[in-house]
């Protein structure tokens, strides 16, 4: 079975591609074909769960992810340099150092989508 990392390195700049993002995750865990799904907030895309916390139509869609079981990582290093650590941890996402989990999902073939 195929495996699916999806990488979000958009902000609310680009809310398009944030929706397409999230979005795009469930759809893939609702057609329960794949092996994983593993999504990772990187760059910027750190910032969207501050962002969007209160919006009517993206808060919920987060917090679908967040319950889905899918494993949601954000980095640390990107949180801290853009002050967003306090909203991770509010919407309860863990944050650790993504660059190895991205090698690996390199390394373990999965195939990676990128918003």
């Amino acid at each position: 079975m195929a495996k699916l990392a999806i990488v979000l390195l958009s902000d609310m700049n680009e809310p398009v591609k944030v929706e397409m993002a999230l979005r795009f995750a469930l759809v893939a865990l609702k057609q329960n074909r794949l092996e994983d799904i593993r999504f990772f907030f990187f760059g910027p895309g750190v910032r969207v769960p501050g962002q969007i916390k209160d919006d009517p139509t993206f808060g919920p869609l987060l917090e679908e992810l967040l319950d889905s079981g899918i494993t949601t990582l954000a980095c640390i290093y990107n949180a801290r340099g853009l002050g967003e650590e306090d909203n991770l941890k509010q919407a309860e996402i863990q944050m650790q150092a993504i660059g190895a989990d991205l090698v690996d999902v390199v390394d373990r073939s999965y195939q990676l989508m990128t918003f």
